[in-house]
């Protein structure tokens, strides 16, 4: 079933901080647990890098993936919020594609969300 997928939206808390800027609090915020859509792959890259005091190579890999979400549903995410799937946390790369219905004006055919997840 291509829509087999369950994700958990991390939507964050939004507090301040002692000079007055936005801090964003996932821990505190709000999480929805959305089933019936798709993830998949989208890219996966591999940096490595040396430190400059030591011969030491560090690995970095990031991975991405596309959520799809089935004809007639809007997916209630923003640039800020987290994912979680399959065990990982991923970040929302971006702005989300509400693709607009070809029939009904004014209503969303279906989303796209990329994310991705850092490690290294």
């Amino acid at each position: 079933m291509i829509f087999g997928d369950t994700i958990t939206i991390l939507r964050p808390a939004i507090g301040r901080d002692r000079y007055g800027s936005d801090v964003l609090d996932y821990g505190a915020g709000t999480r929805t647990v959305v089933t019936g859509v798709c993830v998949q792959p989208r890219s996966s890259t591999e940096a490595t890098s040396a430190s400059r005091t030591t011969s030491d190579a560090r690995s970095m890999v990031t991975t991405g993936w596309r959520i799809y979400t089935p004809a007639g549903m809007d997916l209630d995410v923003t640039p800020v919020d987290r994912i979680e799937w399959a065990g990982r946390t991923c970040e929302v790369v971006g702005e989300i594609a509400r693709w607009p219905h070809p029939i009904r004006p004014g209503a969303v055919h279906h989303c796209e969300v990329d994310i991705e997840k850092v490690a290294g």
